[in-house]
C-alpha cells in the first residue's frame, strides 16, 4: 500500500473549514486568470475595436497552445519538489503573483499604436501569462486531490472548490460592461483600472491563500525521473478510462464551448439588433443564471453520485444538456426578453459536472495509478488534463472565428447582419450544442461504463 506524509500538521478525514475555504479561494482566482482573459478579449478587441474574428482567434489560441507544452515539465516538476512546505504550496504562492502582475499587464497596450501591434501586445503579454498560469493551476488542482484520499470527501471537496469557481463566472461576465461605465473617461481607461483590480485584488491576494492555509500529503521522496513525451503517451495507451476522460473533455470543453460561444454574437446582433451594450447586459443576465442554477446543481450531483455510479450521473447530465440545445434554437430570438435563462435550466449542469464530477473521477484514476505504480504522479495526470483541456479551449476558439468568417458574418455591418449568418450562428448554437453532447454521452456509455464493471 501507497503511504504519505503529512506536510504541516495532521490530516483528518474531516478538512477543516479554513482549508476548505483557503482552496476555494484559490480556484476561484485560478479561474480569474484564463475565463477573464477570454471574457474581456472577445467584447473589446473583436466587437469594440473591429478586429477581424478569426486573426482575433489566432491571436487568443497561439498563447495558450504554446504555453500548455509547458504543462508537461511543470507536472513533473511539481510531482518531485520536496521542501519543508511540500511539493505544491510553494509554487502557488509565487505564481499567484506572478499571474496577478501579469494580467494587470496585459490590458496595459497603448492606445495610439495599430490594431496589429495592439494584437501583438495582447499575445506576448497573455503568452507569459498562460506560463506562469500553468504554475498555478497544476499545482493548485494536485493540491485539490491530496488533501484527502476519500473519494467521497474529496468529491464533497471538489463541490466546495466547485462553488468558487461558479462565484468566478458570476462575476467576470460584468467585467466588460464595469470598463464601459461613464466614471472612466474611455473603454482604454476602463479596461486598464479593471485589469489591474483583478490582477491585485482577487488573482494575487485570493490565489496565495492555499500555500498559506492548505495542508497536502506528501508522498515519501522519490527518485527523480527525466521528463519524456513516452511517458505521457504510454500513460494514455495503458489506461482507458483516463482515455474515455479526455474525449469527453474535447467534446465539452472543445465542441461544446464552441457551440456555446455563438451565444454572445446571437444576443447582440441578433436578439438586439447591432447593439453591444444592450447584448452585453443580456448576457451578464444568462451568465449570472447560469452561474447561480449552476450552484444550485453541484450539490444535486453531489447526492446523486453518492447514490449511483458517477458515470451514470454524467451520461444524464448529457442528455439533459442536448435537450437543451434544441430549446437553444427556440429561446434565442428577438422580443424573447428574460425567458432567455431557460437556456441555463437544461444546459448549466454540465458545466458544474465539468468541475465537480470530472475532477473527481479523474482524481480516483490517478490513485488507482498510484496504488498500482507505488508512485504519487498527480502532477502527470493533472498536467495531461490541463494540456487537453487548453488544446480543447484553443480548438474551440479557432472553429469560432472560422464558423463566424465562413458564416458570413461581418462585425462592421453592426445591426446590419445577413439573415443567413444569423441563421448559421443559430444552427451552429443549437445543434451543435446537441451534437456534441450526445457523442459525449455515447463515450461514456460505451468506454466508462465498461470500465466499471
Amino acid at each position: 500500500m501507497y503511504e504519505y506524509q503529512s506536510i504541516g500538521g495532521d490530516l483528518s478525514q474531516n478538512i477543516a473549514s479554513r482549508q476548505k475555504w483557503s482552496l476555494g479561494a484559490g480556484f476561484f482566482a485560478s479561474s480569474f486568470v484564463s475565463q477573464s482573459l477570454m471574457v474581456l478579449a472577445i467584447p473589446f478587441y473583436q466587437m469594440t475595436l473591429g478586429v477581424d474574428p478569426f486573426l482575433l482567434s489566432i491571436v487568443l489560441i497561439l498563447p495558450l497552445v504554446l504555453a500548455s507544452l509547458l504543462n508537461p515539465w511543470v507536472g513533473r516538476l511539481s510531482d518531485q519538489f520536496y521542501s519543508r512546505w511540500g511539493r505544491r504550496r510553494p509554487f502557488i504562492f509565487v505564481s499567484s503573483w506572478v499571474c496577478g502582475l501579469l494580467f494587470g499587464l496585459v490590458w496595459m497596450v497603448p492606445e495610439h499604436w495599430s490594431a496589429n501591434n495592439q494584437l501583438l501586445y495582447f499575445a506576448l503579454s497573455s503568452f507569459l501569462l498562460y506560463c506562469a498560469y500553468a504554475f498555478l493551476n497544476i499545482p493548485m488542482t494536485c493540491l485539490s486531490y491530496e488533501i484527502s484520499r476519500d473519494p467521497v470527501i474529496r468529491l464533497r471537496l471538489m463541490g466546495t472548490t466547485s462553488y468558487f469557481v461558479k462565484l468566478g463566472t458570476l462575476l467576470y461576465q460584468w467585467l466588460f460592461p464595469l470598463a464601459q461605465l461613464t466614471l472612466f473617461s474611455s473603454v482604454f481607461l476602463g479596461i486598464k483600472v479593471v485589469g489591474w483590480l483583478i490582477g491585485i485584488g482577487v488573482i494575487a491576494l485570493l490565489g496565495m491563500l492555499p500555500a498559506i492555509f492548505c495542508r497536502e500529503q506528501q508522498s515519501i521522496k522519490q527518485k527523480k525521473i527525466k521528463i519524456k513525451l513516452n511517458d505521457s503517451l504510454s500513460l494514455i495507451k495503458n489506461n482507458k478510462a483516463l482515455v474515455a476522460i479526455l474525449v469527453v473533455c474535447v467534446l465539452q470543453l472543445g465542441g461544446g464551448a464552441f457551440s456555446a460561444s455563438m451565444d454572445y454574437y446571437l444576443l447582440v446582433y441578433y436578439v438586439h439588433g447591432g447593439d453591444i451594450s444592450q447584448g452585453a447586459i443580456d448576457k451578464g443576465w444568462l451568465s449570472t443564471a447560469y452561474t447561480l442554477l449552476g450552484m444550485l446543481a453541484i450539490p444535486l450531483l453531489i447526492r446523486l453520485s453518492a447514490r449511483l455510479d458517477k458515470t451514470k450521473v454524467l451520461q444524464g447530465v448529457f442528455l439533459l444538456t442536448a435537450l437543451g440545445g434544441i430549446i437553444k434554437w427556440y429561446i434565442f430570438v428577438p422580443d424573447m426578453g428574460l425567458w432567455i435563462i431557460v437556456d441555463a435550466l437544461f444546459c448549466t449542469v454540465v458545466w458544474s459536472a465539468m468541475i465537480t464530477l470530472v475532477p473527481s473521477m479523474l482524481a480516483d484514476i490517478s490513485d488507482q495509478h498510484t496504488q498500482q505504480s507505488g508512485r504519487a504522479e498527480e502532477g502527470r495526470f493533472v498536467a495531461l488534463f490541463t494540456v487537453v483541456a487548453s488544446l480543447s479551449g484553443a480548438l474551440a476558439i479557432l472553429l469560432s472565428g472560422l464558423c463566424l468568417n465562413l458564416s458570413g458574418f461581418d462585425a462592421a455591418l453592426g445591426a446590419n447582419q445577413t439573415d443567413s449568418s444569423m441563421t448559421n450562428l443559430r444552427v451552429i448554437l443549437a445543434f451543435g450544442t446537441c451534437f456534441f453532447s450526445l457523442a459525449a454521452y455515447f463515450v461514456i456509455r460505451l468506454r466508462l461504463s465498461v470500465n466499471n464493471n
